[in-house]
């Protein structure tokens, strides 16, 4: 039988959000000259948050601020979001309206703001038809099956959410004078002030990848018409899509576990040696695969006995987080998830742990929810892979939240990839400095 325990950590994030810094200056200001400026590529936007620069907490902002005043007349813009309460994007999302471009939200219920309200008001008054907000129901995510009454909820009492983070432009040119097609932002944030000056957050920008692109807009269409009943929720949206070098995973899972099916494939069971053989630049010092999270909660048991079993093949893991287990009712932690991330290994392979515990002894928490392979994938060796969204490593984010997990491939040009793991370093370094 399942526990409550197991799923209950939304309590903790009803709490969290406060107002939204506004005011920040975008990250790429238009050329001077004649020259074509292209802003708009793919590539990774990361917060600082404990920086004194406001413009280093606000990069996430900023950049989506960009992408906004740059969506021209005809275009969309669409976004589902657990939390928005930015008056400073809700006013850009209202002149992006009134200039032609169709803007539509989908939000959690939770979502209860005065920049959320504002953003409603704006998109109802004059400008491109068919803009609107829309909010999953209460105790809902929108498409995902609200579980009910069942064993591991007894009292009913427990609300699934609509906890992505996505934001999806079909044209825009950002800050600079060259438009482009189908970008999609996968960010770990919300629009609250402190996803911006407490917690770590990442975006990640994919432009240019239509088929990346219509599969988020599949997926957002669904949910927008799940939260008004047009369609029924379900237990399972097993709508994987590869893109090029971009994949996407959507949920609710009801049947596996897409994070230990990931994890699998890093050393499939059987291979001889295989965390090793990769070349000079990939992974350990002598060519053993890396692993690299930096992750807010991770609770589910199957998850961290698989990193175990990666440790124990030789891998090396490496993990900042905030939270290990759950937060339960009476306030006991459960510690399967400790104890198999804390297992002594008998070869090379280990797990180091870094907390990062705004709760606990200040300084900054990672809100993150990102995955970095570097090595052996897929019986290759020699790979680079980011895999981020909003999915933590939970029960709750598993089978009964709305979510999105974007995987990209960067062997060849690690652009994407070096720039996560100076982010990861950066967490690193954080847990090992702040709140002692």
């Amino acid at each position: 039988m399942k526990s409550i325990k197991n799923i209950s950590i939304r309590n903790k994030f009803r709490t969290a959000a406060t107002a939204l810094a506004v005011g920040a200056s975008l990250l790429v200001a238009p050329s001077a000259s004649a020259e074509p400026v292209l802003a708009v590529t793919t590539g990774a936007v990361f917060n600082e948050p404990s920086s004194p620069d406001t413009s280093a907490r606000n990069r996430i902002l900023s950049h989506l601020a960009g992408l906004v005043d740059g969506a021209e007349p005809g275009s969309s813009v669409r976004i589902s979001l657990y939390l928005f309460q930015s008056q400073y994007l809700a006013d850009k999302l209202g002149a992006a309206h009134r200039r032609g471009v169709t803007v539509q939200v989908v939000l959690d219920h939770d979502s209860r703001s005065t920049g959320a309200d504002s953003l409603r008001t704006q998109l109802a008054a004059a400008g491109a038809a068919d803009s609107w907000v829309r909010s999953c129901r209460n105790m809902e995510a929108c498409l995902a099956l609200d579980p009910g009454t069942t064993a591991a909820d007894p009292d009913g009492w427990y609300d699934n959410v609509n906890h992505n983070k996505f934001f999806l432009f079909s044209r825009t040119k950002g800050k600079g004078t060259v438009a482009v097609d189908n970008v999609v932002v996968q960010s770990s944030g919300n629009l609250t002030g402190q996803d911006l000056n407490s917690w770590w957050n990442d975006a990640l920008t994919v432009a240019d990848n239509k088929e990346l692109f219509d599969a988020y807009g599949s997926y957002f269409t669904d949910q927008a018409a799940a939260a008004i009943g047009q369609t029924p929720q379900v237990a399972d949206y097993a709508h994987d899509t590869q893109a090029g070098r971009a994949k996407v995973y959507f949920f609710p899972r009801s049947a596996s576990d897409t994070v230990v099916n990931i994890l699998r494939t890093v050393a499939p069971t059987g291979t001889t040696n295989p965390c090793a053989g990769n070349g000079s630049g990939f992974g350990t010092s002598d060519g053993r695969t890396r692993i690299r999270i930096a992750q807010g909660h991770i609770t589910r048991t199957d998850v961290a006995r698989q990193l175990w079993e990666l440790a124990q093949a030789g891998c090396h893991v490496e993990i900042v987080y905030r939270s290990l287990d759950n937060w339960p009712a009476d306030g006991v932690p459960t510690s399967q998830v400790a104890n198999w991330l804390t297992r002594p290994t008998t070869g090379k392979g280990r797990i180091v742990l870094h907390q990062l515990d705004n709760d606990g002894r200040g300084g900054t928490d990672s809100h993150t929810k990102y995955l970095l392979i570097e090595g052996t994938y897929l019986n290759g060796v020699d790979k680079r892979i980011v895999f981020t969204g909003s999915h933590t490593y939970t029960l709750t984010a598993l089978r009964y939240n709305d979510e999105a997990l974007l995987k990209y491939e960067d062997d060849q040009d690690p652009t994407v990839f070096d720039a996560y793991v100076r982010n990861f370093e950066a967490q690193r370094t954080a847990s090992q400095t702040e709140g002692l």
